[in-house]
């Protein structure tokens, strides 16, 4: 019986094929990678405010336990102890500018879920040894913008402010005390500038720069956390507390 010289058993694939596969798989890896990165930053998110909460009970807590009651001073050391001024016993060193939370004056964990540390920010007149009381009016002294410049405050009677810095820790401290780079500047970056200025106005507004969001895709780049305690609401627990 002749045979067909021409004639293949063909079990294997093709290039052709094989480039087909090949690409279909970087396709999925590149999908689940880029699924598992936004799973990872929205439950950073969803962590940072969680401790953030928690951060405001112990705020309220301390207030409680002081009298007069009183919010802790900012930590100007990196140490987490709260720092009054030495040469002005009654305040604080850092006189209502950001610093770092005292996270160990209020027994709570130190940093976000990037491992940076929290700023805050308090009203002398809240955290002055002096203390407040039901008649204590910090209106205009710090205020709360849904972006910078912006002309109606969110908020315009806050007693304390308190920040993560976010998944790209711009102007942030970390947990080993090395201090972070500030933003790259301009306008893309102004919201965020805002919140490290030094001054006691902060921006509060949806979070715009998660996974692979850059300043070619949106116009302004704003991924800070910030909780804040307006006067109101601290006095109104302390009242219901019977603490004043």
């Amino acid at each position: 019986m002749p045979i067909n010289i021409n004639q293949k058993n063909q079990t294997g694939f093709t290039l052709i094929e094989l480039a087909v596969v090949l690409v279909i798989i970087g396709v999925l890896i590149g999908s689940f990678v880029g699924t598992l990165g936004a799973r990872i930053d929205n439950t950073r998110i969803s962590e940072t405010r969680d401790s953030l909460d928690e951060i405001k009970l112990a705020l309220y807590g301390f207030a409680m336990s002081q009298s007069p009651a009183r919010l802790p001073c900012p930590d100007n050391d990196n140490d987490g102890l709260e720092d009054l001024d030495a040469s002005v016993p009654a305040q604080c060193v850092s006189l209502e500018t950001a610093a770092n939370l005292p996270w160990a004056t209020l027994g709570i964990q130190r940093g976000d879920a990037w491992a940076s540390t929290y700023s805050y920010w308090v009203a002398d007149i809240y955290s002055n040894t002096a203390g407040f009381a039901l008649a204590t009016d910090a209106t205009g002294v710090g205020q709360i913008l849904d972006s910078a410049g912006s002309a109606t405050p969110l908020s315009n009677n806050i007693a304390a402010v308190i920040f993560s810095h976010g998944k790209n820790q711009y102007g942030s401290i970390g947990l080993d005390n090395a201090v972070r780079g500030g933003s790259p500047g301009g306008p893309a970056y102004a919201d965020e500038d805002e919140n490290t200025n030094g001054d006691s106005v902060f921006v509060s507004r949806p979070i715009t720069a998660v996974g692979s969001l850059t300043e070619a895709t949106i116009p302004v780049i704003f991924d800070d956390i910030v909780v804040w305690i307006s006067e109101y609401e601290l006095k109104g627990l302390m009242a219901q507390a019977g603490v004043l």
